[in-house]
This record gives C-alpha cells, structure tokens and sequence, in this order.
C-alpha cells in the first residue's frame, strides 16, 4: 500500500503541482498592435485576456508622453467614458499579484487596492519625469484589483505588466489528485498480478 501511496503522490506532485499554479505575465503588446498612441475615448471595455477582465481603461501603443513606450491599458478623464479607477476582476483567485502603473499627467498619488482589503499608495513623478512604478500586492487568493488615480477630476495614467499567479480551486484540484491517486493503484495492482502469473 505504500507503493501505491508513493507512486500516485509522485504522479500529483509531478503532473498536478507546476500546471496548477501557472503564472501569467500580461503585456497588453498582443491585444493593441492596432491600437494608436492618443486616447479616443472609446474604451477597450470590457477587455478579458484568459482569466482577467479588465474595465475603464483603452488600449494604447507608445502612448503619447507616456515613459513606457510599449503597449498599455489606459484611462483619461479628460474626454470619453475612460474610467477612474480601471479595474481588474479575476474569473477565480490569485495570488502573487503586481503590476506597473504609468503616470500620464503630472505628479499624482496612485491607490491600488483589492477585494481583500489590502492596497498600497505611491507618488509618482509627472509623465515628463518618467512617472512609473511597480506596485505588488501583498493578500492570497485575491478576486479583484482596482488602479485610482488622486485626481480625480483629470488624471491620465496607464497599466502594464499585470503579473499574477492562477490558484487552483480546491475542488478541482482535490478531484485530480484523487484521479492520480486512482491511477496509481491501478498501475501498482496491475504490476502485481503480472508478478503474481510469472511465479
């Protein structure tokens, strides 16, 4: 029995454990090849890219000002339905999440929060003095994220580098254990009797 217990824990550990916690890098480049470098105010909204949905925002290549010169998720309040905050909604829980945020405006303070109750504050320089910075959030198994912008009357700042890793919902990871659990006692049996026939 220990046999069976070793083969089908290696077979879990093995097959299960890497693919259930894949971690995802979201760059927007794929999504906004097409996409212009000014705002026009016609939202990319909602927009899903595998288990994220993100709202309030466009998508931006080289965004006009902007220190990061790559493809972006961005809102401003000057015109359009361009929203503050943009929000990130998950389709199952995350972990390990953090993001870059891009200040298109001048200085402004940026509130990233969760569904938690966890959220982090930052200054960031104006978008001529390369205001950017990487905010990490701190909670597990987290549903949703929301970016505010302090100005809320004319902000201008832009997402990149979504990065999170995807948890595994209980019940269909304890499923899939069960299963190569299940395979294992079937290889470890059928190993016996052809053991058993050759004696």
């Amino acid at each position: 029995m220990k046999q069976v217990g070793g083969i089908a824990l290696g077979l879990v550990l093995a097959v299960v454990a890497p693919g259930a916690f894949a971690s995802t890098l979201i760059d927007f480049e794929a999504q906004a090849t097409s996409a212009g470098s000014s705002f026009t105010g016609t939202p990319d909204s909602p927009l899903s890219i595998g288990v994220a949905t993100f709202t309030g925002g466009e998508l931006l290549n080289a965004e006009f000002g902007l220190a990061d010169q790559t493809s972006v998720y961005a809102s401003e309040g000057v015109f359009g339905t361009d929203s503050n905050p943009i929000t990130i909604q998950f389709s199952h829980p995350v972990d390990g999440f953090s993001l870059l945020v891009a200040n298109g405006g001048n200085t402004d303070t940026f509130t990233i929060s969760d569904n938690l109750g966890d959220k982090v504050t930052g200054s960031l320089a104006s978008a001529g003095a390369g205001g950017s910075q990487v905010f990490t959030l701190p909670g597990d198994g987290l549903s949703s994220v929301a970016i505010t912008s302090s100005n809320v009357n004319g902000w201008n700042f832009a997402i990149d580098n979504v990065a999170f890793t995807e948890t595994p919902e209980p019940k269909s990871f304890f499923l899939t254990a069960l299963a190569f659990l299940g395979l294992g006692a079937a290889i470890v049996i059928r190993r016996e009797i052809r053991a058993s026939r050759t004696r």
